[in-house]
């Protein structure tokens, strides 16, 4: 993954956005409710064989965080800068499983999706469905530009399609 550039990243996020001093491909913010937030990117090439890099966002502390449009602005941003410097990258992004909200983190982030500004420029695709009963949301995103789309939509269903218990017969 090439690096991210802090200082474009800050010209367009409201939150001043950190890096990890420890973990290169970590990055971090404070809302103004006192909430850290890490972004993370780690190589994943278990769900696109041929390579994406998996993109997290966890509140450490699982504290509640108020509807703060500053925090959707901010994950953009990073967003927006990851697909600058790595333009024909895939990114993952698997809602976190850890407190069973994931259901909501899902909705929340295709929702801000749906209202980026820049959304046409991007290909998203979701997936749902349990792992070991734990249900667990999924999304690719990719530049629509990327001429290895294509490559990662399909090894992406294979995935899904592997992974994902089967649906429970009825009755």
């Amino acid at each position: 993954m090439n690096t991210l550039r802090l200082e474009n990243i800050n010209l367009h996020a409201p939150y001043k956005v950190l890096q990890d001093p420890e973990r290169q491909n970590n990055f971090y913010f404070v809302s103004d409710s006192g909430t850290r937030f890490d972004i993370d990117f780690t190589v994943n090439e278990s769900i696109i064989p041929s390579g994406a890099y998996e993109f997290g966002i966890t509140n450490r502390r699982h504290e509640r965080s108020p509807h703060d449009p500053k925090l959707r602005l901010t994950i953009f941003a990073i967003i927006e800068e990851f697909f600058e410097v790595n333009g024909h990258d895939t990114m993952l992004y698997l809602a976190e499983t850890g407190d069973r909200k994931q259901a909501f983190r899902n909705r929340l982030f295709v929702r801000w999706f749906n209202i980026y500004e820049r959304r046409h420029l991007f290909f998203l695709k979701t997936a749902e469905g349990k792992m070991d009963g734990v249900m667990n949301f999924l999304a690719i995103i990719s530049r629509k530009d990327n001429p290895n789309l294509p490559r990662a939509i399909e090894e992406f269903d294979e995935t899904i399609s592997f992974l994902f218990d089967p649906p429970e017969e009825p009755a």
